[in-house]
């Protein structure tokens, strides 16, 4: 089977959630021996060289980019208000990119050509005219859901109307693509429920994040101990509901801990970390600045912190935190679309009681987190290894191409 992937982003470094969905997608395709090609937008926000991707999968994935500058430019969004577009979506399409799938299309057969995003889809139209492949959408959120949560937020009065305007629109245009392609892979049963309401009569089916394992098989799950306990959060911050998730965490949360818990520190990091943090810094707060390697960062912290209050999908990084055997204290909404059970191999945590409570549990005992750790460990491995959700990827795919038959 001969699958193109089509990319929102480039899939490495891997920096953040995005690039873990795209990057272990493909290497799982690969690790089933189906010839995946890559194709992925290069943008100003995660500008990567080829050269730098381990050679292994650039060369299997055959990997190619095409630059496209998807930065938020204020006179472009407010030209846009006179369209009918979502700027978010728009944002997403270049000629030059557009042209290299062509170019792609028209020199390759593809069965299934598969858009990691609802934004990609904006190329539907050049696929349908160059290509007789099946085209799967794949989009890393309920989209236009994510920004309503993050707008019930206290947001400046302009730049909410400008954003309710955009997500209207964005959700129509989730409607429209999602009532176009042939197949659809959620990655979660909340995200499979909304696409299905979307469009009932399109082929749906889930399919979680999946992880490469062999990455953490030299790992030591008691580095962390020794230490103990190192409370941290690692996300990109150039996520809205990352920066609007720790900022509550930090000045509406963090003040209570201390109360019950004057020993309590929080370490936090991710690319692009806004200024307001560094501000912020103190004994119970450390930026930690110049993580290249988030497996070495995370060797001697055990309780993984994520705050988040909006959002939508399957939260990347709390998978990879259960992979590494964490203690992970999350929200009820970052953990959305993870098979968990609260105090078994996840802590959960709403209000600052509750987090208060939960950071309490993991300074008093040691052997508690180290339970709730392996606990989690083992679910990660049932549920997200990336060649079982690849094997899962490829049951959709034949699927949808026997109908054609």
């Amino acid at each position: 089977m001969k699958v193109l992937q089509i990319c929102h982003k480039t899939p490495y470094p891997l920096f953040d959630g995005g690039a873990y969905s795209l990057y272990h997608t493909a290497l799982g395709l690969t690790y089933q021996k189906t010839a995946v090609k890559v194709f992925a937008l290069n943008t100003p926000k995660n500008p990567v060289d080829a050269e730098s991707l381990p050679a292994g999968f650039r060369e299997n994935t055959r990997f190619e980019s095409a630059w496209v500058d998807t930065r938020f430019k204020p006179p472009e969004a407010f030209i846009n208000l006179f369209t009918r577009h979502s700027y978010f979506v728009s944002r997403f399409f270049s000629d030059e990119f557009n042209a290299g799938l062509i170019r792609i299309l028209k020199k390759e057969e593809f069965d299934i050509v598969q858009l990691e995003h609802v934004y990609m889809g904006v190329y539907l139209d050049t696929i349908r005219k160059y290509s007789e492949s099946k085209v799967v959408l794949r989009p890393q959120n309920v989209e236009n859901s994510v920004w309503k949560r993050y707008l019930e937020k206290r947001i400046p009065l302009l730049k909410k109307k400008f954003l309710q305007i955009a997500a209207n629109r964005l959700r129509n245009f989730e409607i429209q693509i999602a009532n176009r392609v042939d197949g659809i892979i959620a990655i979660s049963p909340a995200d499979e429920a909304a696409f299905h309401a979307f469009s009932p009569e399109t082929p749906i089916t889930t399919v979680p994040v999946g992880f490469d394992f062999s990455r953490v098989s030299r790992y030591d799950t008691q580095k962390q101990f020794d230490t103990f306990p190192v409370f941290y959060h690692l996300g990109s911050m150039d996520w809205l509901p990352n920066v609007q998730g720790l900022k509550w965490f930090i000045t509406g949360v963090l003040p209570y801990i201390l109360e019950d818990n004057p020993g309590f520190a929080l370490r936090i990091a991710g690319k692009k970390m806004p200024g307001w943090f560094f501000r912020q810094q103190g004994p119970y707060l450390v930026v930690d600045q110049d993580i290249n390697d988030s497996l070495a960062y995370q060797a001697d912290k055990a309780v993984m912190i994520v705050p988040l209050l909006s959002g939508g999908g399957l939260r990347v990084k709390i998978v990879e935190g259960m992979a590494l055997g964490k203690t992970i204290i999350s929200t009820s909404v970052g953990a959305e679309g993870i098979p968990y059970a609260d105090q078994e191999n996840i802590l959960i945590a709403n209000t600052r009681e509750e987090f208060s409570l939960q950071v309490k549990k993991c300074i008093d005992s040691v052997e508690f987190c180290r339970k709730i750790g392996a606990n989690a460990q083992r679910l990660a491995m049932e549920q997200y290894d990336c060649r079982k959700t690849a094997g899962a990827m490829l049951k959709f795919y034949e699927s949808l191409l026997a109908v054609g038959c």
